[in-house]
């Protein structure tokens, strides 16, 4: 049942993700559909997300939690196609479970197709209409500008241009929580 429901939401990702989606201006989305078609093959559901990235390139980095081992993150990463993984995350000082089981996010909560609308609301809010965006990251936290203390996910889009730098962040609905631009 939690298989299917997964890739239910894999196949809800398709129509934003596809390999032949047209890209946005300057950035190329990267397939998360056939990223998550082939993690599906390799882990069971639920995936609970602990950070994502991507970036410019393509490539992605997505860290879950290991369903056989909830103290276990592990990293997975997908590149032109390939995926590679588990990689073990290592960290300094080591979270408790109920920490982890805290700060992971439920992979089917998080709706990509709103990624471009994010994008167009960014550079509106930076003032930065060419801009280009240089990394996507989701991440349960505070916001950097106003503190929440709220410790919800948080989409961060980093933005260049030859003049600025910026980021801008959203809650998991799209709404702008903080807007930086050096």
């Amino acid at each position: 049942m939690l298989r299917t429901l997964f890739l239910i939401g894999i196949v809800a990702v398709g129509p934003l993700f596809a390999a032949d989606t047209p890209a946005s201006v300057d950035f190329a989305w990267p397939n998360l559909t056939d990223f998550f078609k082939q993690l599906a093959g390799k882990i069971p559901a639920p995936v609970k997300v602990f950070r994502l990235k991507f970036d410019r390139d393509g490539k992605v980095d997505l860290w879950i939690q290991d369903p056989a081992r909830r103290d276990h993150i592990d990293s997975w990463e997908y590149d032109h196609g390939e995926i590679k993984g588990p990689v073990p995350v290592k960290f300094d000082h080591y979270p408790s479970v109920q920490a982890l089981d805290h700060h992971v996010i439920e992979l089917t909560t998080i709706d990509f197709p709103r990624l471009p609308g994010m994008l167009a609301s960014a550079r509106e809010k930076l003032k930065m209409p060419d801009a280009r965006v240089f990394l996507v990251e989701l991440e349960r936290g505070d916001s950097h500008g106003m503190l929440t203390f709220s410790d919800i996910p948080i989409w961060t889009l980093h933005l260049d241009s030859p003049r600025h730098d910026g980021r801008v962040e959203f809650d998991l609905g799209g709404k702008v929580l903080n807007v930086d631009k050096d």
